[in-house]
Parts: structure tokens; sequence; C-alpha cells
């Protein structure tokens, strides 16, 4: 009597899913009309591990189809076919991986077209994973981030590796912004302008991190301390910093003003607050991008910036005009790009440095008297809003040769009134009321105070160069609105990185 071939018996894969779902509502059956905590906690918890288990049992599954094709792969004589398992953390909790692997003769290591087909890092951690450590870290220290994951899911990664993961995640940064199509100017009138601006920051580094000249300040420094008092107040320590390069492009529309607008928002009220004219509705920047770096230059960072303006405004129809604080280099910068490009550009210097050189011409002037200064530098500053500034140093200079000021006192005084002669153009601010430019720097320095400040800046932090630069690039992708785009686009790069000879 011939017996027939018994089959094997079919062994469901989400089995224990299922089971681990029976017992979650099994669960809230039994907890009744607990308090709504407790049973979220119930739901929450247990669905991670549902999820883990279907994970899972998706991953056995295709483990045993794979088995029963592995007899018709393609085997070139000497090659061998190796079972091999590996792990994933992921944000339900840690799975196996078990795949075939091909070695070719002649190969070190074994390929896995599992691997591929999921598209699996290297690394233990998933990129969804990555995703989760990055976005926490760009907000708050790594140790409140690994917190934060362990409490946020069941997957865990420790600090160290946070950060390998973080720059990881950074590393298209560039890469994305090249190939980025340029955002429509649709809502923008044809008067619209264009915006960019420079400014840097210090981040305070592990001496490795920090520039050669910086570095070995430092060490000098270090080596002629003295120790003393160890309760006296202590030496502020200036070789310890390496500068961040924020840039920042923007459209906008146009905004006349007048003289008596900007004097009205530079009073305060009793409070302290700075007051607002009821009609100035300025209007907001579009299409902000913003970024920063410490491994670049203010050279190399304000080329870029400049690279993204001409991205923008390839035909250069749009006004482009370039907002800096005064700083000699980066107006040189600035020039050199545009010189370089062919580009028309209007620089305009921040009014509220400017009002700083007011203050020292009015100090002398005044004789170091508080109020009397107070109401000159008004004065001075209502005739530089109102009037070309060239006529504004020769009313300075007029007043100071009556005064009969000493020789260090007028020294003092040239000094600054040379700084408003030698940047007229650029501070020309009643021209540029009236053609509705703005003049005063808010945007790049509330990018400096957000993307390095605020999170660079944590009291105690001393930063390696991979970590910071990581850091800064994530925050400014966040911060530009391009997260979900540039998430996408790493891990297309990061499939092609991890499987090179993939078909397109």
């Amino acid at each position: 009597m011939t017996m027939a071939a018994r089959s094997a018996p079919h062994v469901d894969p989400f089995d224990q899913a299922r089971a681990a779902m029976e017992v979650v509502f099994r669960e809230l059956t039994e907890s009744g009309a607990a308090h709504h905590v407790r049973l979220l906690g119930v739901v929450t918890e247990g669905m991670a591990e549902v999820g883990r288990l279907a994970l899972q049992g998706h991953l056995d599954a295709l483990f045993e189809q794979e088995r029963r094709e592995v007899g018709v792969w393609a085997r070139p004589p000497g090659s061998e076919i190796r079972e091999r398992v590996r792990h994933l953390e992921t944000e339900g909790g840690r799975v196996k991986v078990r795949r075939h692997g091909l070695k070719l003769p002649g190969d070190a290591s074994a390929r896995f077209p599992m691997d591929q087909q999921l598209s699996l890092p290297p690394e233990l951690y998933a990129l969804s994973l990555r995703e989760e450590v990055s976005f926490a870290a760009v907000e708050a220290s790594f140790d409140r981030s690994v917190e934060r994951i362990d409490h946020a899911t069941a997957g865990h990664v420790p600090k160290r590796q946070a950060e390998q993961e973080m720059v990881r995640a950074a590393v298209d940064f560039e890469a994305f912004y090249e190939t980025r199509t340029p955002p429509a100017n649709d809502g923008l009138s044809v008067q619209g302008l264009q915006v960019l601006s420079s400014d840097g920051k210090g981040v305070t580094m592990r001496p490795e991190a920090l520039r050669d000249a910086t570095r070995k300040a430092a060490e000098a420094a270090t080596a002629d301390a003295i120790r003393g008092d160890p309760m006296g107040e202590r030496k502020r320590r200036r070789s310890d910093k390496r500068m961040a390069v924020v840039t920042a492009v923007w459209e906008q529309e146009p905004h006349v003003r007048t003289a008596q607008d900007i004097l009205t928002r530079l009073r305060r009220d009793p409070e302290g607050r700075r007051r607002r004219p009821r009609s100035d509705k300025a209007p907001r920047p579009q299409n902000k991008r913003v970024a920063a770096s410490v491994t670049k230059s203010h050279a190399e960072g304000m080329a870029e910036m400049f690279d993204e303006a001409e991205r923008r405004n390839p035909d250069g129809k749009r006004r482009t005009l370039v907002l800096l604080d005064g700083d000699e280099k980066q107006i040189e910068y600035a020039e050199a790009e545009a010189l370089r490009r062919g580009m028309s550009i209007t620089i305009v210097l921040d009014l509220i440095h400017v009002i700083h050189y007011l203050w020292t011409i009015a100090v002398v002037l005044c004789a170091g008297e508080h109020r009397a200064a107070d109401a000159w530098v008004g004065h001075i500053l209502r005739q530089l809003l109102t009037r070309h500034p060239l006529d504004v140093v020769a009313t300075i200079r007029q007043t100071a040769t009556n005064r009969r000021l000493s020789f260090s006192e007028r020294r003092a005084l040239d000094e600054a009134v040379e700084y408003l002669r030698k940047n007229s153009t650029r501070i020309h601010y009643a021209a540029f009321l009236a053609d509705g430019l703005p003049i005063a720097t808010g945007v790049i320095e509330g990018a400096c105070r957000y993307l390095v400040q605020d999170r660079l800046g944590i009291t105690g932090a001393r930063w390696g160069l991979e970590e910071a630069e990581a850091v800064l690039k994530l925050r400014a992708i966040r911060t530009s609105g391009d997260w979900d785009d540039y998430w996408s686009f790493h891990l297309e790069r990061e499939h092609a990185r991890n499987y090179p000879n993939a078909e397109a």
C-alpha cells in the first residue's frame, strides 16, 4: 500500500501577534472603567508588542519563502549559500532577521538579497529609529533624547550610538539642497524682494575640534594660567570657541515706512518693550531657508548663500539685497561673490549696529552726560533716516569742530564718523525706507539664537566637530520646513550607498 506524502503543516507567521492583540483586548476588558491614562498605557504598550511580533512574523515568512527559492538562485562554481542572522532595533523593539547569503569565489563576505530588498542599514538601528533619534536630538541634549526615545518607544539607542546615528542622518544636507527645486514665488508680487543675510555665532568646542589658531591660543592660555582663589571670579575663556557661520535666504514684499515709523519702533514703553506703530504691518518672510556650519569658513558659507539666491532668481529680475551687521569681512565676501557672479545687489547695514556708532559719537560730544547724549542720538538718528548719510557726516564733523574737542576725543569720534562715511551707500536709510527695504537683521539674529545658541549653547556643553555640524544641519532643515522631504531624499540616498549594485 502506497502512503501519500504528508505536506508540512501550515504555520501562520502572525499567530503570536494575534495572541498579543487578544492580550490587549483582555486587559482592557478586565480594566473596566479605569483611569484613562492607565487604559492608554495598556493600549500603547500592548500595541507596540503587537507591532513587533507582526514585523517579526513577516520577516520569518520572508525567510521561509527565500528558503524555498534559494535552490534556483544562479550560483557560479565555487559559490556558497549561507544562512545568517542579524538583528534590527526598531521603535517596537528588537527583531531577528534571518536570511540567506550568497558568497562568491574571491569575495570577502556574502551578499544578502533580502537585506537589499528590505533596504536594511549595516548598523543595528532601523532608519525609522534613526529619524526618531535625530528629531529628538535637534531639540534636546543627547541624554534627554535617549530618555525620550526610551519613554516614547520600545526601542533603545545608547547615547554614543545616538550621536553616530544623528551624524549619519545629516550627510545628505548639501546634496538635498543642490538638487532641490527652487520654491515657487507665485504668491509674491513682481516687486517682491530677495533677501540674503549672514552672521556668526561662537560654539564651545572640545580642544581637538578647534581651528588651529584658536587651539594654539587655548594651549598658550592654559600654560600661562595661574591658579588662585578657587572661589574668585573666573576669567572669561576666549579660546574655546569655533565660529559657526549662519545664513538665510528668503523673499518678502517691499514695505514702505517713514522715519517716524522707525523711531516709534525704537522707543520703549514703561515695561521696556518696543512700541509698534498701529499702521506697521510688516510683511512676513516667505520661502525662508536657513543654514549653519562650524566646518565651513564664512566665505564658504556666504558662497553657498549666493548659490541658493541664484537658484531662486536665475534671471536676476528680483531685486536682491544683503542684510549685514557691518562686519568688514562679511561686506568684502558679499561684494566679491556678487562681482564673481555678475549679480546686482544692495547691501544694507543693520540700523541697530549703526546706532551703536551714533552713541559712541554722542558720548564724546556730550562729555559723557547720558541724558544729553540720548537726546543727541534721537536728533541725529532722525537726520540719518531722512537725509543722505554724507550730509549727516558733515553735520557731525562741524559739530565736533565747534565743540573744540581734545586730541584723544576727536580721534575716537573720527573713527566712528569714518565708519559712517565709508559705508554711506550701505546706510542710506532714507532711500531704503522709500523703496520698502528692511533695515534690520532680526531674521539672521533670530536664526543665530535658534539654530546655534538654543541647542549648542546648553550650559556645560563642549562639542566635537561632527556632532555640532550634524545638529546645525538638521536644525536648519527643520527650521526651513524641509524635514519630510529631506528624510525621503535621505532614505533614497542611503539605499544607494548601502547597495550600490542594486538595479535602478
